[in-house]
């Protein structure tokens, strides 16, 4: 899932914190950078998806968070005993939730930063400038209410936006950094084992897509938060785009990794061949939000067939059991998962000839 671009380009610019969780995040475990397209983790964003989780009702074909997160999530909670501030005011923020749904636009915001001490920041400072840029003097405190206000417009969104974020401290301190650092080391061979395939096999097969939808460049977040449903943003032109995907429970199913991915890097490019083969009436009346999720699945699926043929059957399988469909025999998934997202000829064939374009003689 991608966040529609902006009008508004902001560059977040570093800046120092030194409260409790910035301070947890220090001993946080190091990944290995390098190369392009980094596979790593980022525990301040999995906290806000975390609370998101916790909030929202999921009603999306394909969930927008891992299926039965929330409910383990509130076993675990309960069983440890550690109520936090976030269970205070979740009636008031699902209320808040309920009534502006634009607010889950609001779950990308974590995206544009490397730690929660930041991000809390870039939320104070909206809520003492009530929105308003010009209330603050320092380029870089300007850019920060700039961003936050593209995201929290209105006082009862800058009122979730505070209470929210206060909520997840208190959520990190009492439950989640230590439920956190216990994922990390038994989900570490996972981690392992995708970035091993991904640099090896999966994205020299994908680079020239990749290249081809501008997308040279990047960052990959596996969070425990989401499965099939990722979520994508391209905010900042040094890190280029950043996604997020999931981080499954166990080694033998690594693999749901490199499908998220797929999933993600197919996003925008399936969007584009829906804008251009539906009127705009057809766009007024919602049909391109409709046909999005049929397309940007068969997009994936027509690049592994093109890119990676021995991983399109895992990949539909995969779609499938998401969307609560049944599996189907050997050799047929493919065509299950065409069957289940119909789309039209001529999405089909637009998605196929720039396909041709990217991937030239493969």
């Amino acid at each position: 899932m991608r966040r529609p671009q902006s009008a508004l380009a902001v560059v977040i610019a570093a800046m120092m914190w030194s409260g409790s969780l910035a301070a947890q995040q220090d001993r946080t475990p190091v990944q290995r950078p390098g190369g392009p397209w980094p596979i790593k983790t980022r525990e301040h964003v999995d906290l806000w998806l975390h609370g998101f989780a916790l909030l929202s009702a999921d009603t999306s074909q394909i969930p927008l968070f891992r299926r039965g997160y929330r409910d383990s999530m509130i076993v675990v909670r309960n069983s440890a005993q550690q109520a936090t501030r976030l269970d205070t005011v979740r009636v008031a923020l699902q209320q808040t939730l309920a009534s502006t749904p634009q607010l889950l636009n609001a779950q990308f915001y974590a995206l544009h930063f490397t730690n929660y001490g930041t991000l809390r920041v870039s939320l104070q400072l909206l809520t003492q400038s009530k929105g308003d840029v010009k209330a603050v003097r320092d380029k870089d405190q300007q850019r920060f209410v700039a961003l936050a206000a593209n995201y929290f417009s209105t006082a009862p969104e800058r009122e979730f936006a505070e209470q929210f974020s206060i909520g997840l401290e208190s959520e990190s301190q009492r439950f989640h950094h230590a439920n956190w650092l216990e994922t990390q080391r038994t989900r570490a061979p996972v981690l392992a084992r995708a970035d091993s395939l991904w640099r090896s096999v999966w994205f020299p097969k994908l680079a020239g897509f990749l290249r081809g939808t501008q997308q040279r460049n990047g960052e990959i977040i596996v969070s425990p938060v989401v499965e099939g449903e990722g979520r994508t943003i391209t905010a900042d032109p040094a890190v280029g785009t950043t996604m997020v995907v999931t981080l499954p429970p166990s080694v033998d199913r690594t693999v749901e990794v490199l499908y998220g991915i797929v999933h993600e890097a197919t996003g925008s490019f399936a969007a584009v061949a829906v804008t251009e083969n539906i009127t705009p009436r057809q766009k007024t009346a919602g049909a391109g939000d409709r046909l999005q999720t049929a397309a940007a699945l068969r997009a994936g699926l027509l690049l592994l067939q093109r890119t990676l043929p021995a991983e399109a059957d895992g990949y539909a399988r995969f779609y499938l059991r998401l969307l609560g469909l049944p599996q189907p025999a050997a050799g047929a998934a493919a065509s299950s998962l065409e069957a289940a997202m119909p789309i039209s000829p001529e999405i089909l064939e637009t998605m196929k000839k720039q396909l041709d374009l990217y991937l030239g003689g493969l």
